[in-house]
């Protein structure tokens, strides 16, 4: 190995790695507590390039997987951004916090719509019309019914599942962008009934005075304890997806969005299937918007709009379709860079924009690339 090779090899192991968690972290968390976070890093890059990555090379010459198809290397990687996930808010401000918090919301959004995109391969422009529904079925339970936030959170789940049932059975025969318009109509439909239905959702006004999850022995209504919480939530969906993906009905997914006339050829129903998955991402936004609203204890139909949908299908995109590593890669860059941009509030858009554009360019399968 010459020098050029050795010195590439350390940027990309460690230099450039380390810029970037610096980058991220001084203007949120300050000069000292980023010092602390690039030693944590540092410590895992390490520990990842000097024992971890050996082993990986080992087990990928005799071609050894875990049950879950995940590498040595895999597993502790996952492990490592945990301990980075659960330490880190120990470390930040309040609204570093909330802005963290956003990330968690996003992040199970985008993981919920990647079934449809990244898995199924379906376009669904009315995603956030689960979210919203989600939302309003705890607003209103808690505020007509006096149900709490433990009993709301699975009807909120089923909730979103019955709507997307409901357009699923007419729209799933349609294909490209014919479906990606009715999904469009019915978001738009969800949030017009959200504005104009008073006597139900409280129009325009939205309804307030919704409570916080609470647990006997922890305290849950401070931003530390329901960050841990929607942590809590992301941690169990992302086990379900990955043995959703590892199942049956994953590689079923798999062959009709490569080849629909094939996979009904060999006796998969895929009407069935699209149901199944349509259904299942529904639950995974209506559990995040019950979340949403007691996070926020306010609702309003002005936080379910179209720009909202397309902003989480621009997570999947960004992150890399299918690959549920990557998905969470996307909603936290575009979360945080346009906080980090608030200085330049003028261009932040600008700016913002300019850098997704590069990015389709020069790598239009995402950050951590497609996986199947």
């Amino acid at each position: 190995m010459n020098l050029r090779t050795s010195i590439r090899t350390i940027l990309k192991a460690y230099v450039l790695p380390l810029a970037w968690i610096f980058a991220i972290s001084i203007p949120i968390m300050g000069l000292v507590r980023s010092i602390f976070a690039g030693v944590f890093v540092f410590a895992g890059l390490l520990v990842f390039n000097i024992f971890i990555r050996r082993k990986a090379r080992v087990q990928k010459s005799r071609s050894r997987l875990t049950y879950t198809g995940l590498s040595f290397a895999g597993r502790f990687a996952w492990v490592f951004a945990l301990a980075a996930a659960i330490i880190a808010p120990l470390f930040l401000n309040g609204y570093s916090l909330d802005v963290f918090t956003s990330v968690l919301f996003y992040t199970m959004l985008a993981l919920g719509l990647n079934l449809l995109v990244g898995d199924l391969g379906l376009l669904n422009l009315g995603y956030i019309a689960f979210y919203g529904i989600g939302a309003y079925t705890y607003a209103i339970l808690s505020a007509k019914f006096g149900i709490g936030f433990w009993g709301s959170l699975m009807l909120g789940g089923i909730a979103a599942s019955v709507f997307s049932l409901i357009i699923a059975v007419p729209t799933l025969r349609l294909k490209g962008d014919y479906l990606a318009i009715a999904t469009l109509g019915f978001g738009e439909i969800v949030r017009i009934v959200l504005n104009n239905w008073d006597s139900l959702t409280n129009g325009p006004n939205g309804i307030m005075n919704i409570p916080r999850p609470s647990l006997p022995w922890i305290q849950l209504s401070t931003g530390i304890g329901f960050f841990y919480l929607v942590l809590c939530f992301i941690i169990l969906q992302v086990y379900l997806l990955y043995r959703i993906k590892r199942s049956r009905f994953g590689r079923y997914a798999v062959a009709i969005r490569e080849n629909e006339r094939a996979a009904e050829m060999v006796g998969i129903n895929t009407y069935k299937i699209k149901t199944l998955y349509f259904m299942l991402s529904a639950f995974f936004g209506g559990v995040a918007g019950v979340l949403f609203a007691s996070k926020q204890m306010f609702v309003s139909p002005d936080s379910f709009t179209f720009i909202e949908s397309v902003y989480v299908l621009a997570m999947v995109i960004l992150g890399g379709m299918g690959n549920i590593a990557g998905v969470m890669a996307g909603a936290f860059t575009l979360v945080v860079l346009p906080e980090l941009l608030r200085e330049f509030v003028l261009y932040r858009m600008l700016i913002f924009s300019l850098l997704l554009i590069t990015m389709m360019l020069f790598k239009p399968e995402g950050l951590l690339g497609k996986r199947t």
